[in-house]
């Protein structure tokens, strides 16, 4: 597939000085995948035969989509999520091996969830007179999680450090030695089980690993596509990736933070003259994009440093729809219908939050003998002209679709319990969750369909500047 010419400012990007750190902030919608894909072919044709360069970026599914639309502008450039990155570095320098990585969901081996629970439980019975451990077990996951994505080395560096991109759980400095206390037997129960590293602290290693590392770097030039869902740790280490005479250079859009729970690309030591921002919305129509506006001036997005407001685009659509059902198997075989004829010569996202939701809407779909792909990490293709793509908001970050899909837009699952367990606080859910929205309804460039049973989450933004329109069924 031909990708469309670059426009305007975009041009600008693509003609910027080949050398040092660069960063390019955009809105949704403001061809930022166009830039990266075209910037990476770019800096290609300007390397030498030894020279190469890297387009990472944090979604799997986005690789699968990146080599779907661009193979020919690419066939120089080496596409990669950053874990595959990571792992490669690593196999070269010799400090990778079978099974070595501690996994995220697993049903047959021990994961980091496991391993964490495991550690909190025996540190619980060790001294059940410490009130700290008697907290919820996720928020000892997600303190954790937090700790290595920021790359915090010792525990004075822990109780020292501000806490950066956590404002809703409550961690008292004082109580932070027992955070520290379960990671470090964490560390320990992961080692007696083979693992040398799990998804969040991987960076941390190949930063330490280049940080020492004399040879000559494998690639000259580094592209970052959607570069806000990447960690401090991520981002330094990558930094670290390119010779003196190389470049790197990031695009993001905080409004779709999703990952890293506020923390800035400014935590990530690049050196910096200038920032280019992106206001113009080339994907959404003016009804879409007015939503989209509205969901970001909400008040859980108070405090995202560097939003790029857009601004209007010149396309005009329908309103979106919102639309009351009265269960959700009316709910889904309504949408999965109007996909399969009224939707069918059309690219379709059917997008959920979570992967449970996900998998029940498959079994409709097997049913229906409809024609879709599901969005995953190991997709090996991805269909462009038309059908149907289930996944989470997690795994469409990047994409696009003529007609976007949003069921179960209930109070029950916007926001996830399990997020507000975790963190300890409503309002921090509300703020990661409603950047999630905001990722998902962007993600339409004609048509949005948003529906729910019960009653309509919150997050979305009241109807009193007529937004969308509503509809019972």
């Amino acid at each position: 597939m031909a990708l469309p010419p670059a426009d305007g400012k975009q041009r600008e990007v693509l003609a910027l000085p080949v050398g040092g750190h660069t960063v390019v902030l955009g809105t949704a919608g403001g061809g930022k995948t166009l830039m990266a894909i075209k910037r990476a072919a770019f800096l290609a044709e300007l390397c030498s035969k030894n020279e190469r360069v890297l387009l990472v970026t944090f979604n799997k599914a986005l690789v699968a989509y990146f080599k779907s639309i661009s193979d020919n502008e690419l066939k120089k450039v080496d596409v990669r999520n950053y874990h595959k990155f990571a792992i490669g570095y690593l196999n070269s320098r010799n400090l990778m091996g079978f099974n070595v990585i501690a996994p995220a969901y697993d049903r047959h081996r021990f994961t980091k969830t496991d391993l964490i629970k495991k550690a909190l439980s025996e540190l619980k019975s060790s001294d059940p007179s410490i009130t700290t451990f008697q907290r919820d077990v996720n928020v000892f996951i997600e303190e954790i999680n937090w700790i290595q994505k920021m790359g915090i080395r010792t525990l004075n560096e822990y109780e020292e450090v501000e806490r950066v991109g956590r404002s809703g759980t409550r961690i008292l400095r004082n109580n932070r030695k027992y955070f520290w206390a379960v990671l470090e037997h964490y560390m320990e129960l992961r080692s007696k089980k083979g693992y040398k590293y799990d998804l969040e602290d991987l960076a941390s290693y190949v930063e330490d690993e280049l940080e020492q590392d004399t040879s000559n770097r494998y690639y000259k030039h580094i592209v970052i596509d959607e570069g806000q869902d990447f960690s401090p740790t991520m981002l330094r280490s990558l930094t670290k990736a390119i010779p003196s005479d190389g470049s790197i250079i990031f695009f993001g859009d905080v409004a779709q933070q999703i990952y890293g729970g506020r923390i800035s690309w400014r935590n990530a030591g690049f050196k910096i003259k200038d920032i280019w921002y992106f206001e113009q919305n080339y994907r959404n129509t003016k009804e879409i994009a007015a939503l989209g506006l509205a969901i970001s001036k909400s008040k859980y997005f108070q405090g995202v440093a560097d939003m790029v407001e857009p601004s209007s685009p010149k396309a005009e659509g329908v309103l979106p729809a919102v639309i009351k059902f009265t269960d959700e198997k009316k709910e889904i075989l309504y949408h999965i219908e109007r996909a399969k004829k009224e939707f069918a010569t059309q690219t379709v996202g059917i997008l959920v939050r979570s992967r449970k939701d996900v998998d029940n809407i498959v079994a409709f779909l097997r049913i229906a003998r409809a024609n879709y792909q599901v969005l995953h990490g190991d997709m090996n293709g991805f269909s462009l002209t038309s059908g149907i793509s289930v996944g989470t908001y997690h795994s469409a970050k990047g994409l696009e679709f003529d007609t976007v899909i949003l069921p179960y837009f209930t109070k029950e699952k916007l926001p996830d319990s399990e997020r507000i367990i975790a963190l300890e606080d409503e309002e921090e859910a509300m703020s990661e969750e409603v950047k999630l929205i905001y990722v998902a309804v962007t993600r339409a460039r004609r048509g949005l369909i948003i529906s729910y049973t019960g009653e309509l989450t919150e997050l979305l933004p009241t109807n009193e500047n007529d937004l969308y329109q509503e509809f019972t069924i």
